[in-house]
């Protein structure tokens, strides 16, 4: 770990890319500001993003996450947030649909760069699902396995509803899958990770444009 202002260690955040971590920031100051322009000590090149969308303060051993009035918003763990909000080990930070931001906190163990996180695994041919080594019983359906693969292949990003039909029913058009059969196998999808995780939320919907997966 870095060393903060006042001389103690400093917590991080870390951008993941397909499972491996790509880019990571210490936050070894009062405030820890990100948005798009290239003033801020975390630049998030995307037009989502406000010129100063956010910032982590730091006030003695505790890190909170403030929106600064940006356009779309800043999500906490797939939420909306109104108010600062404290910040604790592995919380998901998003300021865009395709930027998400995990906190590791000063007194967690460090991830070093292209450390490979597993907490989920997948068996194409049993469609059998593990969560940290526990296996769900009974296997996935088709429909579930592949919506799954799809989210897990880059997990924090957010796919879209073109790109969920083309995964989970390939062939078909797009047009004759609805909206409430995407919805339906969200919910089923959620409830069968619920048996082996049920406080966390491994599915995230991000209003307006699909699903992304979050990972515990």
């Amino acid at each position: 770990m870095s060393i903060t202002e006042n001389g103690s260690e400093s917590a991080l955040l870390v951008r993941f890319e397909g499972g491996i971590i790509r880019q990571q920031w210490t936050l070894n100051k009062t405030v820890v500001r990100i948005g798009r322009w290239p003033d801020n000590d975390v630049v998030v090149e995307d037009r989502w993003v406000s010129r100063y969308h956010a910032e982590v303060r730091r006030e003695g051993l505790t890190y909170t996450i403030h929106d600064l009035g940006s356009k779309n918003g800043t999500y906490l763990n797939g939420r909306l947030i109104s108010a600062p909000h404290p910040l604790v080990d592995g919380d998901q930070i998003s300021v865009a649909p395709l930027h998400v931001l995990t906190f590791v906190d000063y007194a967690a163990t460090a991830p070093l760069p292209g450390q490979r996180v597993r907490p989920l695994e997948l068996t194409p041919e049993t469609r059998d699902l593990r969560v940290r080594g526990e296996r769900l019983d009974p296997p996935l359906s088709q429909v579930q396995y592949d919506f799954l693969a799809l989210l897990l292949s880059e997990p924090g990003r957010a796919y879209n509803r073109d790109e969920v039909i083309h995964a989970v029913w390939p062939g078909e058009e797009a047009s004759g899958i609805s909206d409430d059969a995407i919805n339906a196998l969200v919910h089923r999808l959620r409830l069968r990770l619920r048996e082996l995780q049920p406080k966390h939320d491994f599915i995230v919907t991000v209003r307006g444009y699909g699903f992304r997966l979050e990972l515990p």
